[in-house]
């Protein structure tokens, strides 16, 4: 019993080092310079959508603390619009952590239906996207998001804060990308087709995004999205 106690203390003892370790980290240790995003570069037009750029107001991009955004809307005739937001945060820090839509949403006054999870087929790699079923009165929204980090495509919150955690100790860089479409499901719509026709465009689209933030530059000079 009393050898158990031991184990036990020596546990939480580690724990509170490594959480000390890692605040430490986080707040005081330098990182490796990130590349400055190139969001821009991120097509306008694919599989058939042509997008416009949305503005996001000075007090909401404040709250975000991201050092770069695009916000826009992908429309192609007999189809609902496709809205992508990238906020990118160069070091995540106390004053500028990424907010999980599980908690924007519903303090911006949204419902959460649904919790799941989507599967893509990027550049020939299955890979899994976390999704979300809102609904603000008659509105309902389907959302996919991801993360881009040091560790690479991140499909929620806890393995971001796992991979910040290895990049703040390991003196990588912490830059890190957030990636988010969502749709509109219109009254009476299939949610499973619905779902089908977003996860197909952010198929389309992923490559182009996460080549932005990562590298400040469209994923290679000869490749060209599709039309």
């Amino acid at each position: 019993m009393a050898a158990r106690k031991k184990t036990a203390h020596g546990a939480i003892i580690v724990l509170f080092a490594a959480l000390v370790a890692y605040t430490y980290a986080m707040r005081y240790r330098p990182a490796e310079a990130p590349v400055s995003p190139a969001l821009d570069r991120i097509p306008r037009e694919i599989a058939g959508y042509v997008s416009t750029e949305e503005t996001i107001d000075g007090d909401a991009t404040g709250l975000l603390g991201a050092d770069a955004t695009i916000f826009r809307e992908y429309r192609r005739a007999g189809e609902p619009t496709i809205w992508l937001f990238v906020g990118y945060f160069a070091s995540p820090q106390e004053n500028s952590q990424i907010h999980s839509p599980r908690h924007c949403y519903p303090g911006a006054g949204w419902n959460i239906l649904s919790e799941g999870t989507s599967l893509l087929s990027v550049d020939g790699a299955r890979r899994a996207a976390r999704n979300l079923v809102i609904s603000n009165g008659a509105e309902r929204h389907i959302v996919l998001y991801w993360f881009v980090a040091a560790d690479g495509v991140l499909a929620d919150e806890f393995a971001l804060k796992w991979s910040q955690m290895k990049s703040s100790l390991l003196g990588r860089s912490r830059a890190t990308s957030f990636v988010r479409f969502s749709m509109e499901v219109g009254e009476g719509a299939d949610l499973e087709s619905i779902e089908r026709e977003l996860v197909s465009f952010a198929e389309e689209l992923a490559p182009f995004v996460e080549a932005a933030p990562e590298r400040g530059a469209a994923p290679d000079a000869g490749r060209s999205p599709a039309p």
